[in-house]
């Protein structure tokens, strides 16, 4: 027999099958597997710390370079200073990924939220399912609080919610990388330094460009003694 939650899938996808959300042809996977085989996944050479593809940069080194820069270090991250430890990110932000997560994100259609939540389950197992971590947070905003409810539940750890936007701001796409990072300056708060203090976060967001966004917030909790921030999203600049 059916539970009630089982019989009302049931009938729903009798009525409205369900469909892929990148072409729209009816599949019986959250993504038909033709559009799943084009995502294209960040894998291989990697910033160590930044998570970006490396193996462009390399190809420019000298001989130099490579001696100093032997661990795997992306140009940005060898003029910024990062406050988090590590961020790796699932796929590029192109094609069926950039289209879920417009229509996700734009569009409002939070059903989709479990295809994203796979992706950044997939990125989780590959990246930090050994680490020793306390809490997952959310840069603030809803679709982003949504989505780490529902994968908080899924790796089976805490959602803490403890970090608030207390400033209006540009959005960070209409700027430049300068205008980025002042742009946020003073623009979150930790709502309880108690609960992030001495603990390993892991952060997430949707999209990583510059890391401004994410590195801010990752000041504010090392502002409140966090030890280990781990930046975890969904997609990454091509």
């Amino acid at each position: 027999m059916f539970k009630d939650t089982n019989l009302i899938e049931f009938f729903k996808d009798i009525v409205v099958p369900p469909v892929c959300p990148v072409c729209g042809n009816i599949s019986p996977e959250l993504i038909c597997p033709a559009c799943k085989s084009k995502i294209e996944k960040i894998d291989g050479d990697v910033c160590k710390y930044c998570g970006r593809p490396i193996s462009d940069y390399k190809k420019s080194w000298t001989i130099a370079d490579a001696d100093k820069y032997a661990h795997d270090i992306c140009s940005l991250c060898r003029k910024e200073k990062f406050s988090f430890y590590m961020h790796r990110s699932f796929a590029f932000y192109k094609g069926a990924v950039r289209k879920i997560m417009h229509k996700y994100k734009y569009g409002k259609m939070y059903g989709l939220s479990k295809v994203l939540v796979g992706f950044l389950k997939q990125a989780y197992d590959k990246y930090y399912r050994k680490e020793e971590i306390d809490y997952v947070e959310a840069v603030p905003g809803e679709h982003m609080q949504i989505l780490c409810s529902e994968f908080s539940r899924v790796i089976k750890i805490p959602f803490a919610g403890n970090i608030i936007k207390i400033k209006k701001t540009p959005r960070q796409q209409t700027l430049d990388l300068y205008q980025r990072k002042n742009n946020l300056k003073e623009a979150f708060k930790v709502r309880n330094s108690l609960l992030a203090s001495g603990k390993n976060i892991l952060l997430i967001d949707d999209i990583w460009t510059t890391g401004s966004t994410l590195n801010e917030i990752s000041k504010v909790l090392k502002n409140s003694n966090a030890d280990k921030i781990y930046l975890l999203t969904i997609a990454g600049g091509t």
